[in-house]
């Protein structure tokens, strides 16, 4: 397998987006991602599993602060675009009251051939993401890495939980998202690996026994992605809050940067999947078993520990200002933490919904 590790700068990243395309007046998901690309112009813009949504990828950068500044001005650009097609933008896990059945799958022929392989279980992922991609100098590295990351999936996902509204109804979990998607097949946790060649030959049975046609159909929580030359973290919900986009990119660059240095053991997938399933139901009011030292605690003390792990490496990296957005996400509240607030105060689900657009496009 061909691979472009070692090809870009160690810990560049970049960062992908899947926003919603929802009505100005009834704020119900819309089908129109032609329109919308076509008036963007934009070759970081690309198509999705559906047409109301779209998905839109930075360049390749050093530091968290130039990629967030990407994330901004590629917001406004797509807000624009959408203005003069009657539709908006908006960002977040899941939308709070749209319909997967109401929704068109998009006509190229990688998805149209998901949906006929998948059916049902494809069809309800109307559901968005946010994913990180951080460079790495060294293919058997980036395995390892990847496998290693496993460890603080829950972490990640409780911080960055923003879809508690599905169908009309708060499914009293942090994240809706995460639970869709984990229906599909090769999705969820990644199994163990230790190098490359262990990665290639899994990927070389699977597409031999016509499991899937290629390692991007592996939609694993955290993966190798070796046309990139990087590990993809794609645990996350989508973040209606840029500044809670710049929290997480930073956590996600300086922790793999830190494991560069100073490796963890990998623990066992079942008991992350434990800790996964109580960030999926309560997010940051969690309690995360530490599976290194056989203790439980708060989730946002878990995430602390995160921080002050990833702080020397976010220094090195020159994003310890993006780092510190996290304290402000713990106190603040996490997406879905705030989707709930916000639907009180709004007066409802529409309500909400024009929030999130709202909040999608805020400047600071």
């Amino acid at each position: 397998m061909e691979h472009a590790f070692g090809q870009s700068r160690p810990f560049s990243l970049g960062i992908e987006e899947e926003f919603q395309l929802v009505s100005p007046e009834s704020y119900e998901l819309v089908p129109r991602f032609d329109e919308v690309a076509g008036s963007a112009a934009d070759d970081r813009v690309h198509q999705e599993l559906m047409t109301s949504v779209l998905e839109a990828a930075t360049g390749v950068h050093d530091r968290v602060a130039d990629a967030v500044a990407e994330v901004r001005e590629i917001r406004a650009r797509l807000a624009e675009a959408a203005k003069g097609k009657e539709v908006l933008i908006s960002s977040a896990g899941t939308h709070p009251f749209s319909r997967w059945e109401h929704q068109e799958i998009s006509e190229s022929e990688r998805y149209q051939e998901v949906v006929d392989q998948l059916q049902w279980v494809a069809k309800r992922v109307a559901i968005f993401g946010l994913h990180v991609h951080v460079g790495v100098d060294d293919a058997d590295r980036a395995v390892q890495i990847a496998t290693q990351l496993r460890n603080w999936l829950p972490e990640l996902l409780a911080l960055s939980s923003n879809s508690p509204f599905w169908h009309g109804r708060d499914t009293g979990l942090a994240s809706t998202r995460s639970q869709i998607f984990d229906t599909m097949p090769h999705s969820g946790l990644p199994p163990r690996l230790e190098t490359f060649a262990e990665f290639e030959h899994l990927v070389e049975r699977g597409v031999a026994a016509g499991f899937f046609p290629e390692y991007t159909y592996l939609w694993w929580d955290v993966r190798p992605h070796p046309k990139l030359g990087t590990i993809e973290l794609r645990i996350c919900d989508a973040q209606t809050r840029v500044e809670n986009v710049a929290a997480l990119a930073a956590l996600v660059q300086s922790l793999v940067a830190s494991l560069v240095d100073e490796p963890a053991s990998v623990q066992p997938r079942i008991l992350i999947a434990e800790n996964k399933w109580r960030a999926v139901r309560h997010g940051l009011d969690a309690d995360l078993f530490d599976l290194a030292r056989d203790r439980s605690r708060p989730a946002r003390d878990a995430v602390r520990e995160l921080v002050e792990r990833a702080a020397p490496a976010a220094e090195r990296l020159g994003c310890a200002t993006e780092l510190a957005e996290v304290e402000r996400l713990l106190d603040r509240g996490t997406g879905a933490e705030e989707q709930r607030r916000a639907a009180e105060e709004q007066g409802g689900l529409v309500g909400l919904a024009r929030w999130i657009a709202g909040e999608t496009i805020r400047r600071p």
